[in-house]
């Protein structure tokens, strides 16, 4: 799979968050790549996008289903070195207004996205 616009952006925002708490743990870092994987992108090409990342647009993704998958990989990105930090839960929330949900669904969104990445549920089985 080619590493379209989309998918920049989208291994753009989990990089955000690996950066929100302002450590990069190891396990952060595997998951991004192990999200990739998944998509058929190569670490190489991860490692690339994230060193040019100060010259990328971010933008949104558009549908309400691919938002809900960005969120839930966050929120694996998250709970990947074993904790939630507030900072990580503050930076899913500011994504998941900045995606366009209505602020009084922006917690329950996230506390549901949270709970099942914790519970580490495949994505057929959350959305």
């Amino acid at each position: 799979m080619a590493l379209t616009p989309e998918l920049k952006n989208h291994f753009l925002h989990f990089y955000q968050m690996a950066l929100s708490d302002s450590e990069i743990d190891v396990k952060e870092l595997e998951a991004l790549y192990l999200i990739g994987q998944d998509r058929g992108i190569s670490r190489e090409e991860i490692d690339n996008l994230l060193l040019q990342s100060g010259s990328v647009d971010i933008l949104p993704p558009q549908s309400v289903l691919e938002k809900i998958d960005c969120l839930y990989d966050l929120s694996l990105i998250a709970w990947s070195d074993g904790q939630l930090d507030p900072e990580e839960r503050e930076t899913l929330e500011r994504f998941c207004a900045r995606f366009g949900f209505e602020d009084q669904n922006v917690g329950p969104i996230c506390d549901y996205l949270l709970e099942e990445a914790f519970k580490k549920h495949l994505k057929k089985q959350s959305c």
